[in-house]
């Protein structure tokens, strides 16, 4: 009875109808940049810090010394800038080195609109953060007794606290930071590692790297805890912004 009231074309579109699920997270394209590459980003990231670190002693040279005379009685904001420059050559190093260079995009790396259901379950991955942590902190603290984070005490200014070193640290290490080290560890390390050696490998060894390359050993197994569980969630996701949320 529908047959004989609907278009012949309406009524095949209608029977062949097969529903689309948007909450799939897309597949991962195949991965262009190599280890050279890699590596690449770490020199051309070291050779601009030091071409920066000689412009920024010039104005010292011809007697301009009121800026670091400044930043000198400010050590914490002092060193959010030398961070968030950091940071930045870096981002500039992967676009000369990989996207310049057509090795990939920046959708390839992992800048790509996220499905909505992990945008839903974003709270929960940040969750998993945090219990993966507390696991680990757990564990260091049943071994060497109680400790103090480093990075707490870096990040604490001996005249106290003002809006300032608030704004520094907040832009530095909530924005600038999860973007950059997402990009290198989960964007570009973790998917080189699939491609070589599968998910498994790919996430212990980039998480491994992640916490090692932080040069805090007290922190290394919260910090590998953690590494485990962004690389799952991007893996999961394939988008960085869901990681870097």
């Amino acid at each position: 009875m529908l047959r004989r009231y609907i278009p012949m074309n309406s009524y095949n579109r209608l029977m062949n109808y097969q529903p689309t699920i948007a909450a799939r997270p897309p597949e991962l394209r195949p991965v262009r940049w190599s280890l050279g590459d890699l590596f690449g980003v770490a020199l051309v990231t070291i050779a601009l810090a030091a071409a920066a670190i000689l412009l920024l002693q010039l104005p010292a040279v011809f007697g301009a010394t009121a800026l670091r005379d400044l930043l000198q009685d400010r050590p914490l904001i002092a060193a959010m800038i030398a961070g968030g420059l950091l940071y930045t050559l870096a981002v500039v190093a992967i676009y000369i080195v990989i996207v310049r260079r057509g090795r990939g995009d920046w959708r390839e790396i992992g800048f790509r609109a996220p499905p909505p259901l992990a945008v839903l379950l974003t709270p929960l991955i940040f969750i998993g953060q945090l219990a993966a942590l507390a696991v680990a902190n757990g564990i260091m603290v049943a071994l060497l007794g109680e400790f103090e984070n480093p990075q707490v005490a870096a990040l604490t200014d001996p005249a106290g606290f003002s809006w300032a070193n608030f704004a520094a640290v907040f832009v530095v290490g909530a924005i600038v930071a999860p973007i950059v080290e997402e990009t290198i560890f989960r964007g570009l390390l973790y998917q080189w590692l699939r491609k070589h050696t599968g998910v498994i490998g790919a996430v212990l060894a980039s998480a491994a790297i992640f916490s090692a390359i932080h040069v805090i050993p007290i922190l290394f197994p919260a910090l590998f805890a953690i590494g485990v569980v962004l690389a799952l969630a991007f893996e999961w996701s394939k988008s960085l912004w869901v990681v870097i949320a």
